[in-house]
């Protein structure tokens, strides 16, 4: 889990317009990306369990 935080705040980190290097920024900073990262990753299972049935199951139709 800690490893998917770290993936996931460092992918936020970088989709910020002044982002520079992860490794430099100072850990004050990185902590606060991992919490975002926390949250994102805890409303995942709610959002699909929230999803209307008719969302999960349907499936693009090519004719």
């Amino acid at each position: 889990m800690d490893q998917e935080v770290e993936y996931v705040a460092r992918a936020l980190y970088e989709a910020e317009d002044d982002a520079l290097i992860w490794e430099a920024e100072p850990e004050i900073l990185k902590e606060e990306f991992r919490r975002y990262a926390r949250a994102a990753i805890a409303m995942l299972p709610r959002q699909k369990r929230d999803a209307p049935e008719a969302q999960k199951s349907q499936v693009p139709y090519a004719a």
